[in-house]
């Protein structure tokens, strides 16, 4: 059997630093594990980049703080990172697939750069909306638990055509709530460090029967029904309660749980103090009403420790209990008292079940989780390639599309009218609305042109440009005006429900998705060159603000050129500081437009070859134009008309 080639492989998750969250820990073992594997793995999250210990390259981001909530998010345990285009560029070079965990702003805006970049993308669904709304307060308010599954659909995970979920259960409510994707049940798996062990017992546990709970002190977790069951036990005295765990409820508990003849602990843990801690504990209980899955649960079975686990409709984690003797009535403090006593009171059957499910956590381990989570890449990154990109489908929840976007598949579409009334109306709404540009872009921007002049040397023809900000295309229309410009635009863009009218009025044209697209859409841009009209293009393809160099090209816009015969008008953007009155005000650099000789095709070259010459051509003229004068590396245009129609 031919071996796998190894994969370049890009996780991207807001916090990856602090293992204090089951969907970091998640994250950490898998990059392990996959490095271990032989693949290259990245890690892009909040932090400072660097090389970890165990070979995995960090990308970081900085920290995004959100003022009205920060509280409540730190309390947590958690931090969200902020969306640098810059890091994503950095990260997602050469990548075969990228692993998207949160379907937060950060993870949106990554999956676009992904999506650029024409790189396969997986998302992983691990934060339940219950996660959410109990902290408000509403976690059994099933509107609004329904709104957010659609809010996590709309935003996000429609985009993807795998979604790994960590237990079946999860996989069912999704399938519930309108997600129609291929929804990959893959575990997120116990590390082999959690093993049962013989461990010396702390003096503190003496005669006492200590029971544990890991998990974040949140509501949806429910500690307060087991400091509630201790209360109600018979064994009061002897029960000693060990919370590990940091959250927003802990003084809460603190309070609730001073009366109990013995406090409980409250603390956080790292790995190996955890596996100490499960081996020299009694019995582990999981008393959430809302988990996807329970990793803290199947590492302290794996460890051979007895669970028991609330029966709620909400929870993954009962799929572990091997009998009834190991679940209790969800939310239901005399249930759970009756669980506690009954183990306590049965300590021959207690060691007999916990190498039963010491048994159990062998079967779950994560390097068996990760050869799976292997296959669904292989699988994404095929069906990426046989099918491209997914786009959302009619269902329960619909995606809001602009009306253009059905036009678009149709064989009727413009991308480039034709109609000289429609030319007009784009002409008139360039001129009527340049003034406002113009305002924008040198006031704020500070933006400024040099070398228009070689715009009069051309009829028409394809304009390129190093993409580093979102306002840079209409910087480009300024430095183009009053002549008609297209713009070659990501389809999402005209998707908009108001905004896609505007992007199409102002010369934006979509990019194609089908081959049948393609052809049509080819045409018309050839046609709008051939007529006198600009076409532009990104020939990096995606978005990445402020990069202070050129990134590799592709060959759409030096193509067009050579189909058509006409140049390409090469456009650099570069930065300078800003003067001494604009400083005041502005700490990001000014943009400064330069343009460049056009460059013609080689006709002595075969078309393949006049492209790739072009293309490379045109790199090193934008690339030394930015440092210095124009290169005199133009082929005359009398030597091309015609060369290649």
């Amino acid at each position: 059997m031919k071996p796998m080639k190894p994969m370049k492989i890009v996780l991207v998750i807001d916090q990856f630093d602090s293992g204090n969250n089951g969907t970091t820990v998640t994250a950490r073992r898998y990059a392990e594990q996959l490095q271990q594997r032989g693949h290259t793995v990245t890690v892009l999250a909040c932090g400072e980049s660097g090389m970890l210990e165990d070979g995995v390259k960090k990308v970081g981001a900085p920290e995004n703080r959100l003022p009205l909530v920060d509280g409540i998010i730190k309390s947590q345990g958690m931090q969200f990172a902020r969306p640098v285009d810059e890091a994503y560029y950095q990260a997602f070079k050469g990548a075969d697939i990228v692993h998207f965990y949160l379907p937060f702003r950060f993870c949106r805006r990554g999956e676009e750069i992904a999506r650029q970049m024409h790189i396969p993308t997986v998302a992983a669904f691990h934060m339940q909306p219950e996660n959410v709304t109990f902290t408000i307060g509403m976690g059994n308010c099933r509107p609004v638990n329904d709104f957010l599954y659609g809010w996590c659909y709309r935003e996000f995970y429609n985009r993807f055509s795998y979604i790994h979920c960590p237990s079946q259960f999860i996989a069912d409510q999704l399938r519930e709530h309108g997600y129609d994707a291929n929804l990959c049940v893959i575990s997120n798996g116990v590390d082999d460090a959690f093993v049962p062990r013989k461990v010396a017992r702390p003096p503190a546990f003496k005669d006492k029967f200590v029971i544990l709970m890991v998990g974040r002190l949140s509501a949806e977790k429910r500690q307060d029904l087991i400091i509630e069951a201790a209360k109600r036990s018979r064994y009061r005295d002897r029960i000693q309660l060990i919370f590990a765990g940091r959250g927003p409820k802990e003084a809460d508990y603190r309070q609730q749980g001073a009366s109990l003849p013995n406090r409980p602990s409250f603390g956080f843990f790292e790995q190996e103090e955890l596996v100490k801690l499960m081996n020299a504990c009694d019995l582990y209980i999981h008393a959430s009403d809302a988990e996807i899955e329970g990793i803290s649960c199947m590492e302290a079975l794996a460890c051979g420790l007895v669970p028991v686990i609330s029966d709620s409709k909400r929870s993954a984690t009962n799929q572990y209990a091997l009998d009834e003797r190991s679940l209790f009535r969800a939310g239901d403090a005399d249930s759970l008292a009756q669980k506690i006593d009954y183990w306590i009171e049965h300590p021959e059957e207690r060691a007999d079940m916990g190498r039963e499910y010491a048994r159990v956590g062998d079967g779950i381990r994560v390097s068996a989780c990760v050869e799976k989570a292997e296959k669904m890449y292989r699988d994404a990154i095929q069906d990426y390639h046989d099918h491209g990109y997914r786009h959302p489908r009619q269902g329960p929840i619909k995606r809001l599309l602009h009306p253009n976007t059905e036009k678009m598949r149709s064989a009727e579409f413009e991308y480039c009218p034709a109609a000289p009334w429609k030319r007009e109306l784009l002409a008139f709404l360039t001129t009527l609305f340049s003034p406002l540009l113009f305002l924008i872009n040198t006031v704020y921007f500070g933006f400024t042109v040099e070398g228009r002049r070689y715009l009069e040397e051309i009829e028409g023809g394809v304009t390129v440009m190093n993409h580093v900000h979102p306002m840079d295309c209409t910087m480009v229309k300024l430095a183009t005006f009053p002549r008609r410009t297209y713009f070659i635009s990501l389809r999402r863009n005209l998707d908009l429900p108001f905004t896609g009218w505007l992007v199409r009025l102002f010369g934006g044209v979509p990019i194609p998705d089908t081959p049948k697209e393609l052809v049509q859409f080819q045409r018309q841009i050839e046609e709008a060159v051939l007529r006198g009209d600009l076409v532009h293009f990104y020939p990096e393809g995606q978005l990445v603000r402020y990069h202070e160099s050129l990134r590799e090209f592709h060959r759409g816009a030096f193509f067009t050129a050579v189909r058509t015969g006409r140049p390409i008008l090469p456009m650099v953007m570069t930065y300078r500081r800003p003067g001494p009155l604009l400083g005041l005000f502005k700490k990001k650099p000014c943009m400064r437009l330069l343009i460049c000789a056009p460059q013609y095709a080689d006709p002595a070259l075969s078309r393949n070859a006049a492209v790739q010459e072009l293309m490379e051509r045109t790199r090193r003229v934008m690339e030394e134009r930015a440092n210095g004068p124009t290169p005199d590396y133009q082929v005359e245009p009398s030597e091309t008309s015609e060369a290649y129609n």
